[in-house]
């Protein structure tokens, strides 16, 4: 256990002293979304493609993974480096510590082999060296919802290093006797190797697919912090309710609590087990996870059902678990509390499950497994949307995936497309649910009070989009369910989907289909 000296102790009280509780408070002012969503295409959209496929991966910002990236026919990206080519120097000295002051040296993570004696400077460094591309390392940075939000710092994105990771320790004066800031540092432990990035040569598939067609570089994850709510996000432009939390679990700016999984209003804001079969036992109580019977809004399968469309969410494992989907938390017997560990499935990570309608998907057959998805463009039965979902050593999330084994497992569902004759009908959004806590050094818009977070990669793939386009415009992960509304002609879900980028500027219906640019 870490003690809080008194050099520390006063540390901290200079944050406040500084400002850092007004900086805390005013992070979530919400701002307006401004911006009018592009029309594009749409007619082009409904005529040519018939198919939209959504992968959702897990964790990676996208300097973490794009910062690098420079497109061989030239053009812009907003990355990491110079017009020579180097990190550029604005980024030399840019994360501070607890006190406000920029650190000299990163501080490094123990807890990862590869960085016994390394010393690094102030600044993005390339991660291979120290956690190659095909390796995964026990290590997951701190990404919740209010942390998030003081990693950013009003868009300095100067807090990443010090925000980290957990850290314990005891304090000599009463906790109540700090500030928000305060506490939020002293529950903190920086580490540095959030500063790392990835290059062409760690994560060739993805940098070869951005050289082919579409790569975005202002697409933020929806939500600041985890994953469930950007999850949810994703199919229904906002996250799970709940109207009875005791205040023991409401997260605020007022000490003791910060990251509790609801904030004030009963949105859920940071990851809770569903209640719905099959649910976890590593992710802590399940009685106050939010209740399936108070989601009552629509998500974008519901509008697809109402229109006659078709469509399923493809996981891995899913096999696996299925004969307890039927099941509740709360039921006779073993109930659906059997998955003990993320390399089975991550109930957490499927949206469906948090709503009223999960019983009646489950009997249609909407839920199904990754393997399916080989077996449904084989014989021609893909729904009109599909979404894919990694578990374990697949979605690429920190302390369970390796980059390079997620690039494998994307890249098996774009090749069995590709052999199709459901390709020249296809597009593919390929993205993340979230950050994950890696630096990015692009301020988030601010739509709500609810995100964005941080900015992370995607990537649409399709035989009619332009070769190698960087799309500059700005977009969130309910600009795919945008995508899918205009496709499908479907009413918008939330005032967030409704004023999102609907990612049609990457497409070009008036060339000639291109075949697979992917082997």
């Amino acid at each position: 256990m870490t003690i809080l000296r008194p050099g520390r102790r006063r540390f901290l009280k200079s944050v406040a002293a500084t400002g850092a509780a007004a900086w805390l408070q005013t992070s979530l002012s919400p701002a307006v979304w401004a911006q009018v969503p592009a029309q594009g295409d749409v007619g082009g959209l409904r005529s040519k493609i018939d198919h939209i496929v959504v992968i959702f991966q897990e964790n990676r910002s996208f300097d973490h993974y794009f910062g690098a990236y420079r497109p061989p026919a030239g053009g812009t990206v907003e990355g990491l480096l110079d017009r020579d080519g180097k990190i550029d120097a604005r980024f030399d000295g840019l994360q501070k510590s607890a006190a406000g002051s920029a650190y000299k040296f990163l501080p490094v993570p123990y807890q990862i082999p590869g960085f016994a004696g390394a010393r690094l400077e102030n600044r993005p460094f390339h991660l291979s060296s120290y956690v190659p591309p095909d390796d995964n390392v026990p290590w997951d940075p701190l990404h919740h919802f209010f942390r998030m939000f003081a990693q950013i710092d009003h868009g300095k994105m100067d807090y990443f290093v010090a925000l980290a990771a957990t850290g314990k320790h005891i304090f000599f004066d009463k906790p109540h006797d700090l500030s928000p800031a305060q506490m939020m540092f002293a529950e903190s432990s920086p580490s540095g190797a959030v500063l790392g990035y990835y290059t062409r040569d760690d994560v060739p598939d993805y940098y070869h697919l951005a050289d082919e067609y579409v790569l975005f570089d202002h697409f933020f994850q929806a939500m600041s912090g985890g994953s469930t709510g950007n999850a949810l996000y994703l199919v229904a432009a906002r996250s799970a309710m709940s109207a009875k939390v005791p205040p023991s679990k409401v997260g605020s700016l007022t000490p003791p609590v910060f990251d509790r999984p609801y904030d004030k209003n009963g949105i859920l804001i940071n990851d809770m087990p569903p209640i719905n079969g099959p649910t976890e036992t590593f992710m802590g109580p399940i009685d106050l996870s939010p209740p399936p019977d108070e989601q009552t809004y629509p998500t974008i399968g519901d509008r697809l059902e109402a229109a006659s469309l078709s469509w399923a969410w493809y996981n891995e494992g899913w096999n696996t678990v299925k004969p307890w989907a039927l099941k509740t938390a709360f039921g006779p017997g073993d109930g659906s509390v059997v998955v003990d560990t993320p390399e089975g499935y991550l109930p957490h990570h499927n949206p469906f499950q948090y709503l009223p309608t999960w019983p009646r998907n489950v009997q249609a057959g909407r839920m199904r497994d990754s393997t399916d998805f080989f077996e449904d463009v084989k014989n021609g039965r893909l729904p009109s949307l599909s979404f894919l979902k990694g578990t374990g050593s697949s979605d690429e999330h920190p302390a369970n995936s390796a980059p390079r084994w997620g690039e494998q497992w994307v890249m098996g569902f774009l090749r069995a497309l590709g052999e199709s004759p459901l390709w020249e009908k296809t597009a593919v959004v390929i993205t993340y649910d979230e950050g994950g806590g890696f630096w990015d050094h692009v301020a988030p818009p601010r739509p709500d009070a609810y995100g964005c977070g941080t900015r992370v990669p995607a990537l649409l793939i399709s035989p009619w989009t332009r070769r190698g386009y960087v799309d500059h415009r700005i977009a969130d992960t309910t600009s795919i369910l945008a995508l899918i509304e205009a496709r499908f002609g479907l009413a918008p879900l939330h005032a967030r989907d409704a004023g999102a980028y609907n990612l049609l500027d990457g497409f070009d219906f008036s060339q000639k289909p291109r075949a697979p640019a992917f082997g």
